[in-house]
């Protein structure tokens, strides 16, 4: 099975000859922006397995996490555009630069799109032990006091979940970030916070009995938990935020590498689609080519840049760890 798959690949990549004669020739990297075991590693692994075997080079992944992704991101822009070097980027990165004056990229310039690969929905969590067991629930105690919600981290995908859920429900929410999602979502396991947005990976821990989820911001529910509502029949309809995963290389790659890696990273999504440890984890496996990427980016840009300007969220790197009421960071 896996040899048919690489002689369809390898052939629909040699007919495309002599554009891309002589590329790749030699290991390319990954950097992914976060420390193995999370949700980037559950993309990252197979992503580089699979392309290993489309390109017939190594494909090495290098972690470089810390600054909510933008390590890695300035990493890979000061590397060669050889197109050799190469980032897993999630969402974060178009959110980067709109809430960190130091995020120190252009989202839309400073790197080349070469392919979406996913998305996924994320989830508002309570602990199991919870007294707040609805939307409903949460909503009514925030307007006795405010909640307290964590997240992976300022600027991150779940930041502004928090942010629109108190703009969405016009309720005061204390946002809690944390150094990565797992510290997030153990915060609120251990009751440490009243709830925590999490991507619907996190549904595992539901499964155990660690956690309760609330409702999940998606248009439909998950087939992987079609017993949690989606934040839409709760009466909150614009509450739809996912998480995404998309490669990028350095500026100025050229434009038929860039095709050549799209090709191979399009065959890999066609053997991911049906990966039962990523639809598992609520993964949707959605690939669009360098342009459309582009187009989603800059979406991604217009929409919570009307957010983060509603919310006033625009921080300076010394406010990037600290807890604050959602939307009262000054610019």
């Amino acid at each position: 099975m896996r040899s048919g798959a690489w002689f369809v690949v390898a052939g629909t990549i040699a007919s495309a000859q002599p554009a891309w004669a002589g590329y790749p020739d030699q290991p390319i990297t990954i950097v992914v922006p976060y420390p193995p075991g999370g949700p980037a590693d559950l993309m990252a692994r197979p992503l580089g397995d699979g392309l290993q075997t489309a390109l017939g080079v190594p494909v090495v992944l290098q972690y470089k996490p810390g600054a909510g992704g933008q390590i890695a991101l300035r990493h890979v822009q000061r590397a060669r555009n050889d197109g050799y070097t190469l980032v897993l980027a999630l969402a974060a990165y178009a959110i980067g630069p709109l809430v960190s004056r130091s995020a120190g990229y252009d989202p839309v310039s400073d790197f080349q799109p070469v392919s979406l690969l996913a998305k996924q929905p994320l989830v508002l969590y309570v602990g199991a032990t919870s007294e707040i067991t609805s939307v409903s629930d949460l909503i009514v105690r925030a307007k006795s006091r405010p909640v307290t919600v964590a997240s992976s981290g300022y600027g991150n995908t779940s930041h502004l979940a928090i942010e629109l859920l108190s703009q969405s429900a016009s309720i005061r929410v204390t946002h809690v970030p944390y150094h990565g999602g797992v510290q997030a979502v153990m915060a609120a396991i251990s009751g440490d916070v009243d709830a925590v947005f999490a991507g619907a990976d996190s549904l595992r821990h539901v499964k155990s009995g660690k956690l309760r989820a609330l409702a999940i911001a998606n248009d439909t529910r998950l087939p992987i938990a079609p017993e949690t509502p989606t934040f839409a029949e709760a009466g909150l309809r614009n509450m739809l935020v996912t998480g995404w995963y998309g490669v990028l290389a350095p500026k100025g790659t050229a434009r038929e590498r860039i095709e050549k890696l799209d090709l191979a990273v399009k065959h890999v999504l066609s053997d991911l689609s049906k990966n039962e440890v990523l639809s598992g984890y609520g993964f949707k496996v959605v690939h669009a080519g360098p342009a459309d990427f582009q187009g989603f980016i800059r979406q991604e840009l217009a929409r919570w840049s009307r957010l983060v300007a509603d919310r006033n969220l625009v921080a300076d790197e010394t406010d990037s760890g600290k807890a604050g009421v959602a939307g009262n960071l000054r610019r």
